[in-house]
């Protein structure tokens, strides 16, 4: 497996882990959820280190994508 292909899936699949755990929760039912919270924001954090390790060429392939601002979030959160 590529290190592109190798990331991407780390991105799918972390970004799936945040639509489970915020599944059914309004905002409100969120914001007093630390652990949901802390949660999601992991997993957004993979998201962003993932996408550190996407090849230049792919992310300039596709750049429908915001990366700078999912790798940028990771930065934030941590």
């Amino acid at each position: 497996m590529s290190r592109d292909s190798a990331s991407l899936l780390d991105i799918v699949r972390a970004g799936q882990l945040v639509l489970q755990f915020a599944q059914g929760l309004n905002r409100e039912q969120l914001a007093s959820d630390v652990l949901r919270q802390s949660a999601i924001l992991y997993q957004i954090s993979i998201m962003g280190e993932a996408t550190k390790r996407l090849s230049r060429e792919f992310r300039e392939q596709h750049l429908e994508v915001p990366w700078d601002d999912v790798a940028g979030m990771r930065d934030i959160i941590s």
